[in-house]
C-alpha cells in the first residue's frame, strides 16, 4: 500500500512540475499576431536570410579590396634532378693540360657526347607575401550592385513574410473562436433539452404523456452530447493549429480574449473606401526586383567584354642548403620582389559571350512580361477580394436575421412545449432549424473575416 501512494504520488509531483515548466498566454487577435511575428520560424528564416544577404554584399565587396597573401615552403630534394649537357669541361682540361704542362691525352675526347650534372640543393626553402588589387572590372561593378539588390530581394521577402502570417494567423484565430462559440452555444442547448427531457419523464412518469415524448427529447439529447464531443476535439485541432502558426509549443496554455462579437462590430464598409495602390503590394515590389535583378545579370553578361585592370606586388626570399640548416648568418637568403600591372582584353570567345548576353536579353524580357501580368492580376484580385468582401457581408446580414428569427421559433416552442401545446417532433424540428442556421451564420461570418483579410493583404495593411 505503501508503494501505491508512493508511486502516485511521484506522478502528481512530475505532472505538477510539467504544468509549472508550461507557459500560460491570455492573448488577443493582435497579440496573437504579434507573438508570432517574434517566434514563427519562417520569420527566423527570413530573417536570416536579410542577415545573410549582407555579408553576401561584404563578400562581393570585399573582392575589390586589397588582398593580401603569405606562403612558406620547404622543399627537400630526395634526388637532385639530373641533366644532360655538352662536355666543355674535357676539351678545356686537355687544351690546358697541353698548353701548361705538354701532356699529350691517350685518346681523343669523343665529339658530341654529354656529360650528366645535378644542379641545385637537397634542402630549400622560401617565404614571401603578395599583395594584389583589382583596379577596373565592370563584372565586380555590376555584381555588387547585384549583391545589393539581393539584399532588397530578402527584405522584401521577409516583409512578404510577414504579411502571409498575419493572414495565416488572423484565420486560425477566427476558426479557434468560432469552434469555441459554438461549443458554448451547443452546450446551452443541450442543458435546456436535457432539462426538458427530465421534465417529459416526470411527466410520462405520472402518466400525462406517453413515453414517445420523452425518447425523443432523449434522443435530441444525445446528438446534442455528439456535436458537443465533435465541436470539442475541432477546438482542440483549431488550437493547436493556432499555435503552430504562432510558433508556440502545444504544451503551451493558449487563452483567446479576442470574442466574435468584437470582430462582428468592428466590420464596417470602411475599407471598401480604400484606393488599391499597386506600389506598395508586396508581390508588385518582389517583382519590381526580379526585374531589377534580371537587367543586372544582362549588364554582367555585357560587362565580361570590357578590360580588366588589375595590380600586385610580391616579395620573397629563398635558400639552398645541402644541410638542413637556415638560420646560420653565413646561408645566403636570395631576395626577389616583383610590382606590376596586369590588363587582361577578352577579344574572342567562339561567340560564348554573345550567347550568354542573348540568354539575358530573353530572361529580362520575361521578367518584364511577368511583372506586367503581376499587375493585371493583382488588379482583378484586387476587385476580387473587394467583391467577396461585400458579397460575404451581405450574406452575413441574410444569415444573422435568419438566425434571429429561428433562435425566436425555437424558444416560443420550447415554451409551447412546456405548456403542452407542442410537440416534441416540432421542438426537435425547430432545434434542428435553430442549429442549421447557427451554422450557416458563422460559415457566413468566417468567409467574411477571411475576405476582409485578404482584402488587407492585397492593400497591403
Amino acid at each position: 500500500m505503501r508503494k501505491i501512494i508512493l508511486t502516485i504520488g511521484i506522478i502528481i509531483l512530475g505532472l505538477s512540475i510539467n504544468a509549472q515548466n508550461d507557459s500560460v498566454y491570455i492573448l488577443n487577435l493582435n497579440e496573437a499576431v504579434d507573438y508570432a511575428l517574434e517566434n514563427n520560424l519562417v520569420i527566423k528564416n527570413s530573417e536570416n536570410e536579410i542577415t545573410k544577404a549582407k555579408w553576401k554584399v561584404w563578400e562581393t565587396t570585399a573582392i575589390g579590396l586589397p588582398q593580401v597573401n603569405a606562403s612558406a615552403e620547404y622543399q627537400l630534394m630526395l634526388d637532385i634532378p639530373t641533366q644532360y649537357m655538352p662536355d666543355f669541361i674535357t676539351p678545356a682540361i686537355i687544351g690546358a693540360n697541353q698548353y701548361y704542362f705538354g701532356l699529350v691525352p691517350i685518346a681523343e675526347p669523343v665529339p658530341g657526347e654529354k656529360m650528366p650534372v645535378q644542379f641545385g640543393s637537397k634542402h630549400n626553402m622560401s617565404y614571401g607575401a603578395s599583395v594584389s588589387q583589382l583596379i577596373f572590372s565592370g563584372e565586380y561593378i555590376v555584381g555588387l550592385q547585384a549583391a545589393r539588390t539581393y539584399k532588397m530581394l530578402s527584405e522584401q521577402n521577409y516583409e512578404k513574410a510577414k504579411l502571409e502570417l498575419k493572414t495565416t494567423v488572423k484565420q486560425a484565430y477566427y476558426i479557434a473562436l468560432i469552434a469555441k462559440q459554438s461549443k458554448e452555444i451547443l452546450l446551452i442547448n443541450y442543458e435546456n433539452i436535457k432539462t426538458l427531457h427530465e421534465e417529459s419523464q416526470k411527466i410520462v412518469d405520472a402518466g400525462f404523456a406517453s413515453q414517445t415524448s420523452a425518447d425523443q427529447m432523449r434522443i435530441l439529447e444525445l446528438t446534442l452530447k455528439n456535436q458537443i464531443s465533435s465541436i470539442e476535439r475541432q477546438e482542440e485541432l483549431a488550437m493547436l493549429m493556432l499555435k503552430f502558426q504562432m510558433g508556440m509549443l502545444p504544451q503551451d496554455s493558449l487563452v483567446l480574449t479576442t470574442n466574435l462579437d468584437e470582430l462582428v462590430k468592428n466590420i464596417s464598409l470602411e475599407i471598401l473606401g480604400n484606393d488599391f495602390n499597386i506600389g506598395s503590394n508586396m508581390d508588385y515590389q518582389l517583382m519590381n526586383t526580379q526585374v531589377a535583378l534580371a537587367k543586372l545579370n544582362l549588364k554582367r553578361s555585357m560587362s565580361t567584354t570590357l578590360p580588366t585592370l588589375s595590380g600586385y606586388y610580391s616579395y620573397s626570399q629563398n635558400a639552398q642548403n645541402d644541410s638542413l640548416i637556415f638560420i646560420d648568418e653565413t646561408k645566403q637568403w636570395n631576395p626577389t620582389s616583383v610590382v606590376g600591372i596586369k590588363l587582361s582584353i577578352p577579344i574572342f570567345s567562339s561567340g560564348q559571350r554573345t550567347a550568354v548576353i542573348q540568354q539575358r536579353k530573353i530572361e529580362y524580357d520575361i521578367a518584364t512580361n511577368q511583372k506586367e501580368m503581376v499587375e493585371q492580376q493583382l488588379n482583378i484580385q484586387y476587385y476580387q477580394a473587394k467583391s467577396n468582401y461585400i458579397n460575404a457581408l451581405e450574406t452575413l446580414l441574410n444569415q444573422k436575421e435568419n438566425l434571429d428569427l429561428a433562435e425566436k421559433i425555437f424558444n416560443e416552442t420550447q415554451i409551447k412545449f412546456k405548456q403542452g401545446a407542442a410537440s416534441s417532433m416540432d421542438l426537435t424540428q425547430n432545434q434542428n432549424q435553430y442549429l442549421q442556421n447557427e451554422s450557416a451564420y458563422y460559415q457566413a461570418l468566417m468567409q467574411l473575416l477571411n475576405a476582409q483579410t485578404e482584402l488587407e493583404k492585397i492593400l497591403n495593411n
